[in-house]
């Protein structure tokens, strides 16, 4: 194969694999949406699970799964937190959120405001690890049992951010 045709397939490869890996197992893209508030694009999210696995049941499987938010707009990370403290108090009673405070206020404690163009991805992984990244590097991981699922479920549990947002990701 000559160089040319062997720089093709390479690229080729490149641009029809939409897999990312996490430990021993690939996740793939799952889907897509545009995430806006008052008329104003906030960010697209873009959900990444193994390719075999249920959406309906994904939070609760213990599969790995990504969420990656590439932001439209610059948003303030104190807003970010402000919005985040809101809506696990709505999703979840104090029994199961106090035992979780220090974890979340460590995560907070690694947000930055974002500009136009910057991402946020979290992670869980197979073994229950919540990863998250910065534009691309990572800020943040903790091993504490039902913190991935817990803060994950903002976008995909019940009563988060947005159920149009929860609907898009998970059909």
């Amino acid at each position: 194969m000559s160089l040319p045709a062997t720089l093709l397939s390479a690229l080729l490869l490149l641009a029809s694999t939409n897999v990312t890996a996490t430990t021993d197992v690939s996740l793939a893209t799952r889907n897509q949406h545009l995430f806006r508030y008052l008329f104003m694009d906030i960010y697209t999210a873009t959900l990444y699970a193994p390719s075999n696995s249920n959406l309906t049941r994904l939070l609760e499987s213990q599969q790995p799964i990504r969420l990656t938010l590439q932001y439209h707009r610059s948003i303030d990370r104190d807003d970010m937190i402000k919005a985040a403290m809101v809506t696990l108090k709505r999703q979840h009673p104090r029994s199961r959120l106090n035992p979780l405070l220090n974890e979340i206020e460590q995560l907070h404690a690694h947000f930055a405001d974002v500009r136009d163009g910057d991402t946020y991805s979290l992670t869980r992984t197979a073994e229950g690890e919540l990863l998250l990244h910065h534009n691309g590097q990572l800020s943040f991981q903790s091993t504490t049992p039902g913190l991935a699922e817990l803060y994950l479920g903002i976008w995909l549990a019940p009563n988060g951010l947005s159920d149009d947002l929860r609907s898009a990701l998970l059909r």
